[in-house]
């Protein structure tokens, strides 16, 4: 007993950063062990989101997707800056052709946007 160190104080943070780096990797599905029937999932509609254009999972269609690869569910500190989705950029772009935007709205969709809507807007809305 009369021979032993204490401990290095820096100790709790070097444990806390390594903590930190483990809780901010993320494994591809196929590394996980936990079969796929405990695994939470949600609908992915990347048209509609607005973490589309940085999305790793995106699909043109609907697709089931691991809650924890979505970007909606990530921690604050991975998660990427959220923009316009598609579909609303589709909804300015319909409604430049009335003129009720402004000149700073205009700009932004004759950036993204210049040729209007990617898709045809529905009958009767």
């Amino acid at each position: 007993m009369r021979n032993r160190r204490p401990a290095p104080q820096s100790a709790p943070q070097q444990f806390d950063s390594q903590f930190e780096s483990y809780l901010g990797t993320h494994l591809p599905p196929s590394t996980s062990r936990v079969p796929s029937i405990y695994r939470e999932t949600t609908k992915c509609y990347a048209y509609m989101c607005t973490f589309a254009y940085g999305c790793s999972e995106q699909t043109q269609r609907p697709s089931q997707v691991l809650m924890r690869r979505c970007m909606r569910y990530m921690p604050e500190t991975l998660r990427i800056k959220p923009a316009l989705s598609d579909h609303a950029l589709d909804v300015l772009a319909g409604h430049r052709e009335t003129g009720h935007l402004s000149g700073e709205t205009t700009a932004i969709l004759d950036r993204l946007r210049p040729n209007g809507p990617k898709r045809p807007a529905a009958a009767g809305v």
